[in-house]
């Protein structure tokens, strides 16, 4: 009788096992992905691009506050513009966010304030505009580093047309 309940507990066990790897995978599957919305182009000072986003827009404060939370951006190709209706200095942290970004603010002349850049997943740490930002941009972490976003580059940006 004691081998049967162990045989029936390691098969329960197994699974609960198989169950929970299943709704992991499937979680990590369903994962939301960024939905194209626009462009966001980074310009050299001959106004030529240096480096390109597609990016899915941000412009309520129900989609700001949500942001890029479970959400892992696997390349440099896309991210998020978070659009506000007013420049003023801007806050972000990376709770329930699972891939460091750079966050990048941009000031009313469409120029970069400030780059917060290889931020800290899952975490409540704060990242400040060095000035009144309107818009703020969210990319795979390095992003900035690769393609030389600093302060003073300008950006553009874009709405697909639906």
């Amino acid at each position: 009788m004691r081998a049967g309940f162990r045989y029936t507990t390691l098969v329960v066990a197994l699974i609960l096992t198989g169950l929970q790897f299943c709704a992991s995978t499937r979680s990590a599957l369903a994962a939301p992905v960024i939905r194209p919305d626009g462009l966001v182009e980074f310009l050299r000072p001959d106004g030529s691009v240096a480096a390109q986003l597609v990016v899915e827009i941000a412009e309520t404060g129900k989609d700001r506050a949500a942001g890029l939370m479970g959400r892992v951006l696997t390349d440099y190709t896309g991210g998020m513009i978070f659009l506000f209706e007013r420049a003023e200095p801007q806050v972000f942290w990376m709770r329930n966010t699972p891939t460091a970004l750079d966050i990048i603010f941009i000031d009313t002349a469409d120029r970069v304030l400030n780059v917060a850049a290889y931020t800290t997943p899952m975490s409540d740490r704060l990242y400040a505009s060095a000035g009144p930002a309107r818009i703020v941009v969210e990319a795979k972490a390095g992003f900035a580093d690769r393609y030389g976003i600093r302060e003073g580059v300008r950006v553009r940006w874009k709405r697909f047309q639906r």
